[in-house]
């Protein structure tokens, strides 16, 4: 049964301030208190402050209070918005541990269920336990639609903090920080522009950004179509001990679409998993070939198959290759919309001036567009998951962007896009409010890496955590966390060194080799050895774990360390009773205070070796 928030459920002032704050129905304000204001929207986006009132959430009802012991001992409450159907669950210390508090809050947001059971309201196990161990308890609201953009957070994290005063008995003030990944970040990026005083900082992770066409995974699906059977030849060229040239054996149609397809800023690394930068496996697949037309522009299709200009009437390789993929296929309307679909990116190209360094290869050397352009734009749908956010870099509070080297889905370079624009926003300033993590061997996903994935990919998920244990000292204590990453970006591409000192941020480097190379050929039964460093940046701790995986499946075991540091030399040898090819591995994690017990907020690295192992003599 739903408790409403009465005085006669709770009692004190802690309740009573959140009536004033959020209108829950208790009366109006005492003889002489002005009411609170109104949130008000400007260019469509809610403006929203800590003492303004969001009229679409004024009415927060308690559902039930639990002690619970897992995945450590916490205080739980559960609660939802009256005529709303947002859900949220406020997680406190448990009573034995209310002197580790430190006066914040961690809040996860993502803006919609992946199923209609899942309750998006629940942190999860990991989300509570690294939130009560920083000194922070959690908070996490749920909801159903994704046009609410960052407001429901901001109503749960305000009503949140009066509970809080009253269960902690405190009146100390309260520092919020934000955080979520893909379309979570977009809500991130919504609450930074257009909050103040509800959060502190801010960590986006893997960000999205409001980019012309969705081109990243559009021209995703146009390499499926031309690239498909040239996948693994394309893969085994850029893995460690490759040829290193995957346009090698290509046609030239082929190689058009390498080109073409990173040009845009699909990482190079994502061929270290084809099938789910290709999308060409049901477990992977990411829908982007549809047949279904353009609601927004009916007439796409017939112009790209009959009008010059555009590929289908194309007389270039790559247009013969389309006209022979629809003759093969079959020459069906869905077949017509399915192709040319997946090329829908070339006829919607913005000026330079927007800084799209993916789609400046579709612009001709005066900047007129070198193909026809659509009069209707691709609406996207940036603008309701952010609540109509500008993405204009006007930040409030200290931001730290923790982004992947090898996320097909939310590409490395639109990261440094939206950087730039805080660059343009805030001036001298952006150094002192502002930092971007990237890291290698790092994908979109957020779950812990198994099976396929664990052969090249790390838990990010440890970095993101610490990136959000630093804004947190940033802006409660004006402690500077490590400098950004350091990188460039090159054909749309983001580069960065080899070297841990070089390339700054908070991921440790791995240099891995056998027999002091890359690769090597052995025999069944011979012994190589592996040598390693690992070394982390400056001011990001130390190495405080090691793991092989020296036959190549994804399964790692303990190497133990000599020495915790931030330079870590490790080697052991290593031979193999079956002739194959091994891709081994070493991964290292490192911590900020260098402790090898540490649960939360591990950095991770990894490289890897080939090994060719023939049979004996």
């Amino acid at each position: 049964m739903s408790i409403n928030c009465t005085l006669a459920r709770h009692g004190g002032i802690g309740i009573l301030a959140a009536s004033l704050l959020l209108g829950t129905g208790l009366g109006s304000a005492p003889p002489g208190m002005a009411a609170a204001p109104e949130c008000v929207a400007v260019a469509g986006a809610m403006q929203i402050t800590a003492d303004c009132i969001d009229p679409q959430f004024t009415k927060p009802v308690l559902d039930s209070e639990t002690d619970e012991t897992a995945p450590i001992a916490h205080h739980r409450i559960r609660a939802h918005f009256e005529g709303t159907n947002i859900e949220f669950n406020v997680y406190f210390h448990a009573k034995q541990d209310l002197g580790t508090w430190e006066g914040r809050f961690f809040q996860y947001t993502y803006p919609t269920a992946f199923t209609p059971e899942e309750d998006t309201s629940q942190a999860d196990d990991r989300a509570v336990g690294f939130a009560l161990s920083s000194g922070g308890y959690a908070v996490q609201a749920g909801n159903k639609s994704l046009a609410l953009g960052y407001r429901h957070t901001a109503a749960a994290a305000k009503f949140a903090e009066t509970l809080a005063a009253k269960y902690y008995g405190s009146n100390r003030k309260i520092s919020g920080y934000l955080y979520g990944p893909s379309g979570g970040s977009y809500q991130t990026i919504g609450a930074t522009e257009n909050s103040t005083g509800v959060w502190q900082g801010f960590v986006p992770m893997v960000q999205g950004v409001p980019q012309p066409t969705s081109y990243n995974f559009v021209g995703r699906s146009a390499a499926e179509l031309i690239l498909g059977n040239r996948a693994d030849q394309i893969s085994n060229a850029l893995l460690p001990g490759g040829s290193g040239n995957p346009y090698t054996g290509l046609d030239p149609a082929e190689q058009a679409m390498l080109r073409e397809v990173h040009a845009l800023g699909i990482p190079w690394k994502g061929w270290e998993f084809p099938d789910y930068l290709l999308g060409r496996s049901e477990q992977y697949a990411n829908g982007l070939d549809s047949s279904i037309p353009l609601w927004f522009d009916p007439t796409y299709a017939d112009d790209f198959w009959n009008t010059p200009g555009y590929l289908g009437t194309e007389n270039s390789p790559l247009g013969v290759r389309v006209r022979a993929e629809l003759a093969q296929m079959g020459d069906t309307v869905d077949n017509r919309w399915n192709i040319a679909n997946r090329f829908y990116y070339r006829y919607q190209t913005p000026p330079a001036s927007e800084g799209w360094v993916g789609l400046q290869q579709f612009l001709k050397a005066d900047g007129t567009a070198l193909y026809p352009q659509r009069p209707v734009k691709d609406p996207g749908f940036s603008g309701f998951v952010s609540g109509n956010t500008a993405f204009d870099g006007s930040i409030n509070g200290k931001v730290i962007v923790v982004d992947n080297l090898y996320d097909t889905d939310a590409l490395p370079q639109h990261a440094d896009w939206y950087r730039q624009r805080v660059q343009a926003s805030l001036g001298q300033a952006a150094t002192d409010n502002y930092r971007i993590y990237y890291n290698d061997h790092a994908d979109h996903q957020n779950a812990p890496v198994t099976g396929e994935r664990a052969k090249h990919l790390v838990n990010w998920y440890g970095m993101a955590e610490q990136a959000l244990r630093d804004v947190a000292a940033w802006a409660e204590n004006g402690v500077k966390p490590p400098a950004s990453t350091n990188y460039q970006i090159s054909d749309a591409q983001v580069v960065v060194p080899d070297n841990a000192a070089a390339r700054r941020g908070i991921q440790p480097t791995v240099d891995l080799t056998v027999q002091g190379k890359e690769s090597t050929s052995v025999k069944v039964g011979q012994t190589i050895n592996l040598r390693a460093k690992a070394q982390v940046p400056p001011g990001a701790g130390a190495v405080v774990k090691a793991e092989w995986d020296l036959d190549g499946d994804g399964v790692y075991t303990d190497a133990p360390l000599v020495r915790v540091g931030n330079v870590v030399m490790l080697q052991t040898n290593a031979a193999f009773d079956k002739p194959g090819t091994y891709l081994v591995a070493l991964r290292v994690s490192s911590e900020r205070t260098g402790d090898p017990t540490a649960t939360f907020a591990l950095a991770q690295n990894l490289d890897r070796v080939q090994i060719v192992v023939t049979p004996g003599g």
